[in-house]
């Protein structure tokens, strides 16, 4: 199970949302990429280009997988324009959106597999009302007849949000996924969601990237879906010896975690690195630390005086022993 299959698979989803047809929790959304579009007329001839598209999921494949660039598709466009052309809407439409995203989708995926941590029959009958497991089928309410046979690889399951109120779909020769076919199910936001993920961003986006510096900082937005080593490589235009310094150090403060597959590894977010995205978490209290005597005269109890002994042999009283004072107060750290 996947967190997301990335940006251009959220963007190819989103484009029924556009120009004013989209469902009623995308209308925030719409109402602010209508705006940045109207800014320029070439995108918005792109735009509407890429709508006139039966099927941009071609653009998810590998390379090598589509047909020559010289080709014309019904849009009009060759492939390359269209390829030119999702990537700067996608700038537009959901780059914007992308870290808050991730952590929604990120805790999608998170919560199916706790429901279902055998990721067996429980976790496809978990994904969404509209998806029932009745054995040999997978049953999707609204979709199309599609039946095939599942080898013993499997099949691998992303969320999505911009599939809205579709359940789910199938997709193949997505690149990057082993020839497996994908199920892509529906993660609807809530309304208090919605305000979340359709508010911009930029503000703790470029907080975050000054406190950890920008290449560390996207590298643990990208671990909330989860990636090999090459592939966070590739995604920060980076070394794979520059990524394995950068997951080092966050691994160490806690906030990913990297496991061994075979000759790969593979690096996830954990919750207290969620939790620095969600700029929403507050630290252990601090120990408690000694306290000079200075400030802890105040207090020190008072003693009853010792009933002399005229007879007894003078001693050398010990020194007192500095009592240890708990901290007042806890710090609380608010990650901005």
């Amino acid at each position: 199970m996947m967190a997301t299959l990335g940006p251009v698979a959220e963007a190819i989803f989103s484009l029924r949302h556009m120009g004013g047809r989209g469902e009623p929790g995308f209308r925030a959304w719409e109402e602010q990429v209508s705006g940045r579009l109207r800014s320029s007329r070439a995108d918005r001839d792109a735009i509407r280009a890429l709508r006139r598209s039966s099927d941009l999921t071609w653009l998810l494949a590998g390379d090598g997988s589509s047909s020559s660039d010289e080709r014309i598709l019904s849009s009009g466009l060759r492939r390359g324009e269209v390829r030119s052309a999702m990537e700067r809407y996608t700038d537009i439409s959901v780059n914007p959106y992308w870290p808050q995203m991730l952590v929604h989708l990120g805790a999608a995926r998170e919560k199916r597999i706790g429901v279902a941590p055998d990721r067996g029959e429980g976790l496809l009958n978990s994904l969404h009302p509209g998806i029932s497991w009745k054995r040999p089928y997978l049953e999707i309410s609204g979709g199309e007849g599609i039946e095939f046979e599942l080898d013993a690889k499997g099949l691998l399951i992303a969320p999505s949000i911009f599939l809205g109120s579709r359940p789910a779909v199938f997709l193949h020769d997505v690149g990057g996924t082993s020839e497996l076919p994908v199920l892509v199910f529906s993660v609807r936001p809530t309304p208090t969601e919605e305000r979340a993920l359709w508010t911009a961003q930029g503000k703790d986006v470029e907080a975050l990237d000054a406190l950890m510096g920008r290449t560390r900082a996207h590298l643990l937005r990208l671990t909330l879906a989860g990636g090999t080593t090459s592939e966070l490589a590739r995604s920060v235009g980076t070394s794979a010896a520059a990524v394995s310094q950068h997951t080092g150090i966050l691994r160490n403060a806690g906030l990913i975690l990297s496991e061994r597959d075979r000759n790969t590894v593979i690096h996830r977010i954990t919750s207290l690195g969620r939790a620095v995205l969600d700029g929403n978490f507050q630290a252990a209290p601090a120990p408690a630390e000694p306290v000079r005597l200075a400030e802890a005269s105040s207090t020190r109890e008072a003693r009853r005086p010792r009933p002399r002994q005229p007879f007894a042999a003078s001693c050398k009283r010990p020194a007192p022993v500095p009592r240890q004072v708990s901290a007042a107060n806890s710090l609380a750290y608010q990650a901005s």
